[in-house]
């Protein structure tokens, strides 16, 4: 084996150079997928990270001239990508979205965001989610990707939600009913234990 190919291959890594498996690092590339509220906020540097978002979410922030220019420069730049999911994915995470109880809460943007996330995850890249949504935060825990809020703390941890009856206390667990089968009333949700 020449010096070369040693060094290429086999050779031993610096200690600052290994993670805790004692393995080099191999980091996957990082993309952030970005909701309305991180575009709305406005405190995104498009310059210094990859950034990508769906169609869905440019409509929503378009009404707003100041958002509108900033997202329009950062679209023809190339430093935002604009993509949207496949029907697949997000037929993918609407199912999850019902297991947990989320459905609900989430937007058609919102499912639209977590699906790209999804596809970006699984062509191996490291994915965070930019949004202040908490259900979007918790769905995307669901699917082992990260996220962090622009303005609001994320969450701390992944909820499965039950839906009850606060007159007669009566149980639906993961539903998406409104009203209670049994007395009428409005039916609220809280996390399973």
């Amino acid at each position: 084996m020449s010096a070369s190919s040693a060094s290429r291959g086999s050779a031993a890594l610096p200690e600052g150079l290994k993670n805790a498996s004692g393995k080099g690092f191999n980091r996957k590339p990082t993309v952030y997928v970005l909701d309305s509220t991180a575009l709305i906020a406005g405190q995104t540097d498009f310059s210094r990270k990859e950034f990508v978002t769906t169609p869905s979410v440019i409509l929503e922030v378009m009404h707003d001239e100041s958002v509108k220019n900033v997202v329009e420069v950062a679209v023809e730049s190339g430093q935002l990508e604009v993509s949207s999911p496949s029907e697949e994915s997000i037929k993918e995470v609407e199912e999850l979205a019902a297991s947990t109880g989320d459905m609900a809460r989430l937007s058609r943007t919102d499912l639209d965001v977590l699906a790209l996330a999804l596809e970006k995850s699984r062509a191996g890249l490291e994915v965070v989610v930019i949004s202040d949504d908490y259900s979007v935060q918790n769905l995307a825990r669901h699917m082992a990707i990260r996220t962090v809020g622009m303005i609001h703390p994320g969450i701390r941890k992944r909820i499965t939600w039950i839906t009850y009856c606060p007159v007669c206390r009566a149980e639906y667990g993961v539903s998406n009913l409104s009203v209670c089968a049994k007395c009428g009333a409005e039916l609220k949700r809280r996390p399973a234990k």
